[in-house]
């Protein structure tokens, strides 16, 4: 439409897809099977992700195919000569897997990843590995596997540790090789370093064979047919005790990702979309500054977890909850799932200034606990016929455990 002269198609499209994602938020919230809310959640952080994309062109202007930001995209095609399916971004050009993978969700896609794909799809174009490196907990072997599925690939993942022998590696290379599929290494730096030597030389043999075009190489003794759809990708995290530095003859055959804290707003705002919230973007923001400040202002425990695995549980029972309860308001559920789910890990002292912080944040809210009728019963029969003097809180205590066991052991 661009292209005949329809300067606001762009525009037009943007708005379609604002309308699209509306009415699948309505539709998440219905009630679905457990397959059809997954399809769901897929289908619409896939399009959320699109409607980005769109937003940008729209704000920079962008009108041509040849540009660099559509350029930079990862971009399926159907090409009617081979018949099949092909992914194009930047330079490289990728058959498409076809590997079937079940309905087992994506990543929510950020710019960050996006500059990942980037990065990791050259380096396959130059038949090299990837090397993502960060701090824990930033999804660098989720970003890699979510990849793969993108590209419907499989990815092996596999973590290394201090036992691995290169014969261990060596097998492990022999497969991914003939069956053509990823293999993730993660934590690779903890892998002795006398044994790091022998894997480069093993990963060397596969590169040479694969910018050669073999079909059939030979690899520690034994000729194997070679798949040239095979990546090979490490991860590692810097500077913690018990993780040896890369040798320069391993970090040559990587091309090098710095992987940063994610977006966690971002994130927020997607999962609860995803989860059936329409008001999800102030939401985002109350629950990413809660947890900012919580993790400021309270007192430093070994077991505390702010980060993106505890923000994806807390969306997931904000998500049950609004199912379950559809007339309340969504500040009071998303209020709930954040009290709920975070009260019964924090010692004594951090009780208060926690609630404190909530009460900042949600003004004029106050949800009473849930109670579980016939689990409440139970507890306190039992704890009447030990003869125990009834405390309210001890029996709070007994639900939250309960609660616990109900999210975090899905």
């Amino acid at each position: 439409k661009v292209r005949k002269g329809d300067k606001m198609a762009m525009k037009t499209y943007a708005k379609k897809l604002q309308t699209q994602i509306g009415d699948l938020v309505v539709q998440v919230r219905s009630q679905l099977s457990k397959n059809d809310r997954k399809k769901f959640n897929t289908v619409l952080i896939i399009e959320v992700h699109n409607r980005d994309i769109i937003d940008r062109f729209v704000r920079d202007s962008i009108m041509d195919i040849r540009e660099f930001e559509w350029e930079s995209q990862l971009r399926f095609y159907w090409e009617p000569e081979p018949d099949t399916l092909i992914i194009r971004q930047c330079t490289g050009t990728f058959g498409f897997g076809f590997e079937y993978m079940g309905l087992n969700g994506r990543l929510v896609i950020t710019p960050l990843t996006d500059r990942i794909y980037l990065t990791l799809t050259q380096a396959l174009s130059m038949q090299l590995g990837g090397a993502p490196a960060g701090p824990a907990g930033t999804g660098k072997t989720e970003t890699v596997k979510d990849l793969a599925k993108a590209l419907g690939l499989l990815c092996v993942v596999t973590n290394c540790g201090e036992g691995m022998d290169y014969k261990a590696v060596g097998k492990i290379f022999s497969g991914l090789a003939q069956c053509g599929a990823w293999g993730c290494f993660d934590e690779f730096n903890r892998i002795d370093i006398s044994v790091l030597s022998v894997i480069s030389t093993q990963i060397k043999t596969i590169q040479t064979a694969l910018i050669s075009k073999h079909k059939k190489f030979q690899f520690e003794g034994v000729e194997i047919s070679l798949d040239d759809r095979m990546g090979i990708f490490i991860t590692m995290n810097p500077g913690y005790a018990g993780r040896t530095e890369l040798p320069e003859s391993v970090k040559a055959l990587f091309r090098p990702v710095v992987v940063i804290v994610p977006d966690l707003e971002q994130i927020c705002e997607i999962m609860l979309f995803s989860e059936g919230f329409l008001n999800a973007k102030p939401l985002a923001k109350k629950m990413t500054v809660l947890y900012k400040l919580a993790k400021g202002q309270l007192s430093r425990q070994y077991h505390y977890d702010f980060g993106l695995r505890a923000l994806k549980a807390v969306l997931v029972m904000a998500g049950e909850l609004k199912r379950g309860s559809l007339d309340l308001n969504e500040d009071m559920v998303l209020m709930r799932a954040l009290r709920d789910m975070n009260l019964p890990k924090f010692v004594f002292e951090d009780v208060p200034l926690f609630l404190g912080l909530i009460g900042d944040l949600f003004p004029g809210l106050d949800c009473p606990r849930v109670r579980y009728p016939k689990f409440n019963d139970a507890v306190e029969g039992v704890l009447t016929d030990g003869k125990y003097i009834m405390l309210p809180h001890q029996v709070d205590k007994v639900v939250q455990l309960y609660e616990t066991m109900l999210t975090r052991h899905t």
